[in-house]
């Protein structure tokens, strides 16, 4: 006797009965593990290796033979390898007189801020570009 369309499918024992087995439950357990789909003591880890042991007084002795050291090749000033920029890209131009921290410096922000607010989206007469200046792309 052929079974009827909800009978039919893969099938499963469980104690005293068989249960069906979806395809939509296998398919959830081909997810790949994370730390958020373990158990609450599934530790992942990021791949990467002690340098080192922690001492029971929490401190840390890094074992120097476990350490990783990149070693720069002799040829790679002759090599065909280039960078993204060129070595002969031309200096930027800005400069930052009278800021202590340069760009990052607050009060050159609040500066162009003022700026901003006098001349609107043009640029200030005294920060306009020059002849020399050179556009980066």
């Amino acid at each position: 006797m052929k079974p009827s369309t909800p009978l039919a499918g893969p099938w499963k024992h469980f104690r005293d009965r068989l249960i069906p087995i979806h395809p939509r439950w296998h398919a959830n357990r081909r997810k790949p593990v994370t730390t958020k789909r373990g158990n609450k003591d599934f530790y992942k880890g990021t791949g990467s290796a002690n340098m080192g042991r922690h001492t029971k007084h929490g401190g840390y002795i890094i074992d120097y033979q476990k350490v990783r050291t990149y070693v720069v090749p002799d040829e790679l000033v002759t090599t065909n390898l280039a960078p993204y920029l060129p070595n002969t890209l031309p200096p930027l131009k800005n400069t930052f007189a009278g800021y202590k921290g340069g760009p990052s410096d607050g009060n050159w922000y609040l500066d162009k801020y003022r700026e901003y607010l006098k001349y609107g989206a043009d640029e200030a007469p005294e920060s306009r570009r020059n002849e020399d200046w050179i556009e980066r792309a």
